[in-house]
């Protein structure tokens, strides 16, 4: 009789094979490139046999589990032979895929695996738009090269194909769209080697675009002077636009929140709890969800309790501000294109506002965020408060957000110091 079960082995992070015995006869199976998400080994239940509800893609992983255990399964129910007799007869009988899939419809694969991971509103959780686009644009390649993409297999992908994109598009193209392409070309790589149709180390040395670790925005922060300017400007000075207000109240949401622009426009008044007797935004960020341990917690002071008074008449389906609806999320084409529709717009209209507050840089949305959390830190709130707060890591308020050349009241201090 043969025995199947999964076990994790090897010293280096987490590893999980299945195995297969019988007779002092095994068989190892490796499935961790097969599995989503950062997994650690904390995350599995040897005796249960399934990841607990803290793995990231907890319900994903443990169904690719019990599906691909399923047919080793299956086909021990009418084997009585050796266990390696039994994968040799599998591997004889079972389709290879990646010999049969091209590259377009791997790409479409990732997309629609994308689409099955959804938000509570029912959005898609993964940002597909860039798969597609990079499909058009290897497609316009093969064309100038005499290459048929259609039967182009992704099992024949190679470094000099990889490497001959992104020098037509840096030559051809001049450089447009050179950062997305690079990027949605290494995570098909990445899929494609999780999958078992390629081999990313064989990709390392290819010329990819580095995106650097440090945020080029970091310094691009609001002076307490322009963020006390931005709240008492005359808006229709500077903007005919019907929405100043909004937008306006929008920007300060965040400056007092921290929040990124597109978890305020999904944020619910069922959001809201109470803490200690004070009213708390509590929620995880859309784009982290996962592998969010810690959900963000946020006091609401009086401020946002005006803002949140002055547009719950105009809000619907108990969103905080009337940008999202059910009517919208059922009509729109594009995946979360009310977000993106309003935050393209607010940004441009920042742009004015930017000049009126002398702005030595463009103003944006996430201005407001990195605002937030260097105003926070530099008045002396812990930084791991902060981190939780704004569902970011320490690191990250570091690397990315926090703008020590902006923190005026550190500056002071140190100034003060400076006596021995």
């Amino acid at each position: 009789m043969i025995t199947i079960n999964y076990q994790m082995f090897g010293n280096k992070g987490f590893q999980l094979r299945l195995r297969l015995y019988q007779d002092g006869e095994t068989k190892f199976i490796n499935v961790t490139k097969r599995l989503k998400g950062p997994i650690q080994k904390r995350h599995w239940n040897q005796k249960k046999q399934i990841f607990t509800p803290s793995c990231p893609f907890y319900d994903e992983n443990n169904a690719f589990l019990a599906q691909f255990r399923k047919k080793y399964e299956e086909a021990i129910d009418n084997w009585n032979g050796s266990v390696f007799g039994m994968i040799a007869a599998m591997e004889t009988s079972t389709p290879d895929t990646s010999k049969s899939m091209n590259v377009s419809e791997f790409i479409q694969l990732i997309i629609d695996r994308l689409n099955k991971n959804k938000h509570p509103d029912g959005t898609s959780k993964g940002s597909f738009e860039n798969y597609l686009k990079c499909d058009k644009r290897m497609n316009e390649f093969c064309k100038r090269k005499g290459i048929k993409y259609q039967k182009l297999l992704i099992s024949e992908l190679t470094p000099q194909f990889v490497n001959g994109v992104l020098d037509w598009v840096e030559n051809v193209r001049k450089g447009k769209g050179r950062t997305y392409i690079s990027k949605m070309l290494h995570s098909i790589i990445m899929k494609a080697d999780k999958d078992g149709h390629l081999n990313a180390e064989d990709f390392k040395n290819c010329n990819w675009t580095r995106i650097p670790q440090n945020s080029s925005q970091k310094f691009n922060t609001l002076t307490e002077e322009q963020c006390q300017m931005f709240a008492s400007l005359d808006l229709q000075e500077i903007s005919n636009s019907a929405k100043n207000e909004l937008y306006r109240d929008f920007c300060l949401f965040i400056l007092y929140t921290g929040q990124s622009a597109c978890d305020a426009i999904a944020l619910k008044y069922s959001d809201i709890k109470q803490i200690g007797g004070i009213s708390h935004f509590v929620f995880n960020r859309r784009k982290i969800a996962e592998r969010q341990s810690v959900p963000c917690s946020v006091p609401i002071n009086a401020e946002l309790e005006r803002i949140m008074q002055r547009w719950r008449p105009l809000s619907k389906d108990g969103y905080i501000f009337p940008i999202r609806n059910k009517e919208k999320l059922r009509t729109q084409g594009t995946n979360n294109g009310d977000i993106k529709h309003f935050i393209g717009n607010l940004n441009y209209w920042l742009k004015k506002v930017g000049k009126a507050l002398g702005c030595s840089f463009p103003l944006h949305s996430y201005t407001f965020r990195h605002t937030a959390i260097t105003h926070y830190i530099s008045k002396g709130v812990p930084v791991i408060y902060v981190s939780n707060m704004m569902g970011t890591s320490i690191e990250n308020c570091e690397k990315i957000y926090y703008n020590n050349q902006g923190d005026i009241s550190s500056r002071n201090k140190v100034l003060a110091a400076m006596r021995f």
